[in-house]
C-alpha cells in the first residue's frame, strides 16, 4: 500500500507515470532529473515566519530558473492562499501542491521541492522530514525561543535516525527588529546556545512582508525584507550545490543580495 497517496493540488495533475510520489524520492544526493532536492521549512512553533520563508524560497528560486514544487503540508494551507490567485499559481517555474496529510504528488522533472511544514515537533512534520534532503528551522528572537527551539532541533535529530541523509541547513531568524533591545539580547543568547547554526541575515520585520498575504498570487514584494530573503536563498543555494546537486550549482548567485554583516 502506497504510504504517499495522491492529494488534491492547486493545478489538476493527471495520474500518469510522469508523476513522482514522495515515496519514490530517494535521498542519495546525486541530483538527477528524477530526483528533486527536497527541503522542509519548519519551526519550533507557529507564528515564526516559516511560511513566508518557504514562499520566498519558492518564488526566488523560480525566478532563477529552477523548477520548483511548493508543497503546503500545513493543515492551515496558508502557503497556497498566498501563492495561488483565482486561477492558481502564476509564479514562473513554480507548481503548488496541497498536502494536508503531509503527503502529495510531485510533478516530474522538478529541481526542488520546498515543503511548508508544521512545527518540527508535530508528527505530521516528521513525515516530511523522513523524505527530505534538507531542513531549515525558523524562529523568532524572543525568550520563548530560548526554551522551545531545543525541542525542534531534537526533532530534527530524531528524524535523522531514520533519514541519515537529512541535513540541517541552518536556523533562520524572522520578524526581527534590530532596534528592539530584547530581541537583540535574545538573538545573542540563541547564537551562543546553538553555535554556528544560525544563518545570516535575520529577516527583518517589514510592512511589505506583513501585507504580502493580502493579495493572493502577488510577487514577493520589493524592499529590505526581500533583500534579506534573497541573501538567505543564496546561502541555502550554495549549501545544496556543495552537497552535490548540479541543478543548484548551475544557478547564479544574485549579485544584488543583501550584504550580511561583516
Amino acid at each position: 500500500m502506497n504510504p504517499w497517496p495522491q492529494q488534491p493540488t492547486s493545478r489538476q495533475l493527471l495520474p500518469t507515470r510522469a508523476q513522482l510520489t514522495m515515496s519514490s524520492i530517494r535521498s542519495t544526493g546525486n541530483g538527477s532529473p528524477e530526483e528533486p532536492y527536497v527541503l522542509t521549512v519548519t519551526s519550533h512553533k507557529g507564528g515564526t515566519g516559516r511560511t513566508t520563508l518557504a514562499l520566498a524560497l519558492a518564488w526566488l528560486w523560480g525566478q532563477r530558473g529552477l523548477k520548483v514544487t511548493l508543497m503546503d503540508a500545513d493543515p492551515v494551507q496558508a502557503a497556497l492562499l498566498v501563492a495561488c490567485g483565482p486561477v492558481g499559481c502564476r509564479w514562473p517555474n513554480v507548481t503548488t501542491v496541497a498536502a494536508p496529510d503531509g503527503v502529495g504528488t510531485i510533478p516530474a522533472n522538478q529541481d526542488v521541492v520546498v515543503i511548508d511544514s508544521p512545527p518540527a515537533t508535530e508528527q505530521l512534520a516528521q513525515v516530511g522530514l523522513r523524505k527530505s534532503n534538507g531542513v531549515v528551522l525558523c524562529c523568532l528572537a524572543d525568550s520563548l525561543s530560548l526554551g522551545t527551539l531545543p525541542a525542534a532541533t531534537q526533532a530534527v535529530r530524531e528524524a535523522k535516525i531514520s533519514n541519515p541523509n537529512l541535513d540541517l541547513l541552518g536556523i533562520a531568524v524572522s520578524v526581527f527588529n534590530p532596534l528592539d533591545l530584547d530581541q537583540t539580547r535574545c538573538l545573542s543568547l540563541l547564537r551562543g546556545a546553538h553555535g554556528g547554526l544560525f544563518v545570516e541575515p535575520p529577516i527583518p520585520v517589514r510592512p511589505e512582508l506583513r501585507d504580502w498575504p493580502l493579495t493572493a498570487g502577488a510577487d514577493l514584494p520589493d524592499g529590505p525584507g526581500r533583500q534579506a530573503l534573497r541573501a538567505l536563498a543564496d546561502v541555502f543555494r550554495d549549501q545544496i550545490a556543495d552537497a552535490g546537486w548540479p541543478q543548484f550549482a548551475n544557478v547564479q548567485r544574485d549579485k544584488r543580495a543583501f550584504a550580511t554583516r561583516g
